[in-house]
């Protein structure tokens, strides 16, 4: 790959940050640019105003699973689980959940600083889901990261700077996986 690709967005975006992870994990060079928010720069990279998106030469994607699913191809391919179709599933399966379940329960309420009794709660239980969910492997589809971790980290991360580490206790699977990503190079090196 002759030029680096280009991430629009901002580095405490946890989608933004994924994608960052993603390329690092997957050894691709890459830049990150700030983009004018919402601004007509902005909804030309990304219709819907949202981050991250990426250039790359005359390739434009925007939505942060196709952009790590685009890295990911330019690499040696094996952060979608290499060959193995259960767990290329298994992958995808831990990304809709960081998406659709984690995102909401983690991320968006706990934008406010002034974080509802009842988000906290419900964060909470969301940590609690997630935990019954990870199993002994060292991350959530074996024994190698894969996008499901790049995806679901940073929101995990973002929640536990909201809600401090009180409301890990008692997570013990939780905790063992978020010690494993966090000893990753990309993610010390996309930590906020």
């Amino acid at each position: 790959m002759s030029k680096p690709i280009t991430l629009f967005g901002f580095a405490p975006s946890t989608y933004t940050r994924s994608a960052r992870m993603a390329c690092i994990e997957a050894g691709v060079a890459h830049q990150l640019a700030p983009l004018e928010f919402k601004q007509p720069s902005h909804l030309a990279l990304h219709p819907f105003g949202k981050m991250p998106a990426l250039s790359h030469g005359d390739v434009v994607l925007y939505e942060t699973l196709a952009i790590c699913s685009y890295v990911d191809s330019l690499a040696a391919g094996e952060l979608l689980g290499g060959d193995d179709a259960l767990a290329r599933a298994r992958v995808l399966g831990w990304c809709s959940v960081a998406i659709d379940y984690s995102y909401p329960a983690l991320v968006s309420p706990l934008h406010d600083e002034r974080i509802a009794a009842e988000a906290r709660a419900a964060a909470r239980a969301h940590l609690e889901t997630l935990d019954g969910l990870v199993d002994e492997a060292t991350f959530l589809v074996g024994g190698a990261p894969t996008l499901a971790d790049l995806m679901l980290y940073p929101m995990v991360e973002f929640a536990a700077g909201k809600l401090g580490a009180s409301a890990f206790e008692g997570l013990p699977s939780l905790l063992r996986w978020r010690a494993a990503v966090a000893d990753r190079p990309c993610a010390r090196q996309t930590a906020p």
